[in-house]
Order: structure tokens, then C-alpha cells, then sequence
């Protein structure tokens, strides 16, 4: 199964209609993931198959705030929202190995 049918079936999508912005957040989280876990100048375009559950994983964050860009939490009518990751890239930071730590 692609990375992309995973976030679909995680979302709960059955139809193509997301796939454009999906494949958005997934290139941004690859390229976001290459960086972060290899450095700037890595020479990679393909992201390692152990790190597909946390692109996976990013993209299904990031996707879920969509509208709510720089909230930390909110209270409408007495129910609260937060998120544990306040971006997608927040998100990656805190799941994926750094190239810092690395060498």
C-alpha cells in the first residue's frame, strides 16, 4: 500500500477528491523529513521505508488542522481543542531522528 492510500484510509477517504493537497503535504513532509533526519545538502529524493509511518503520521497532523493554522487550543461553547503537535512540522520534529543528533 502507497503512503498515500495509508493517509487516505487513516482519514477516512474513498474517493480521489483530497489527493492533490494530500500529495502536497506529503512531498513537504518527505522533503521536511530528508532535511531534518539526513541535513540540508543529504543528495536524497527518496525517503527511507522506516520513516514512511512518520510521514504517514505527519501529513494525517497537518491535515487535521487545516483552518485552524497557529492554534494552540480552543473553547467554543465549552468544549476545548487542542493539539499535541501544533504543526506538521513540530510533529516530524519530534518523531524523526535529527541529523544532529546523528553525527
Amino acid at each position: 500500500m502507497s503512503v498515500l492510500n495509508d493517509v487516505k484510509a487513516i482519514l477516512g477517504f474513498t474517493d480521489d477528491s483530497e489527493d492533490s493537497n494530500l500529495e502536497v503535504y506529503l512531498r513537504m513532509a518527505k522533503n521536511e523529513l530528508l532535511v531534518w533526519t539526513f541535513g540540508k545538502d543529504n543528495g536524497l529524493t527518496d525517503l527511507p521505508s522506516w520513516l514512511e509511518p512518520v510521514q504517514t503520521m505527519a501529513v494525517v497532523a497537518g491535515y487535521n488542522q487545516r483552518g485552524a493554522e497557529g492554534e494552540v487550543y480552543q473553547t467554543v461553547d465549552g468544549v476545548t481543542h487542542s493539539f499535541s503537535h501544533p504543526t506538521m512540522i513540530e510533529y516530524i520534529h519530534k518523531n524523526a531522528p535529527s541529523y544532529a543528533k546523528l553525527i
